[in-house]
């Protein structure tokens, strides 16, 4: 299997058990403020917090615009771990020489 592939796995396997883990930690303090709210609460912060999800704060082009250049960051990021991944196999690649016999040869 081409090198560069293996390299865009192993960056896709760790970026994936990173935003995993952001995910889920996140679930989990939702979930723990949950369990902790009230009903007295709720009601208390009810009108701010309608207030808050009812307000635009960003135009469409500009929303689409950030979109644009947050995807593009993120791939560009991505490419940029998948070329040291490949360059740190590449290097591990280098250490064994073609001509090892013991590697090479079973007997």
């Amino acid at each position: 299997m081409s090198r560069k592939i293996i390299a865009r796995v192993i960056v896709a396997v760790l970026l994936g058990i990173a935003t995993g883990y952001a995910v889920g930690k996140s679930l989990a303090k939702d979930a723990a403020e949950g369990r902790e709210l009230t009903l007295k609460a709720y009601i208390a912060e009810f009108e701010s917090h309608k207030e808050e999800l009812t307000k635009s704060g960003m135009p469409m082009g500009l929303a689409v615009f950030s979109g644009v250049v947050m995807i593009v960051a993120l791939f560009g990021v991505y490419e940029l771990l998948v070329l040291a991944v490949d360059r740190v196999l590449e290097l591990i690649d280098r250490r064994r020489t073609p001509g090892d016999i013991s590697s090479s040869t079973a007997g």
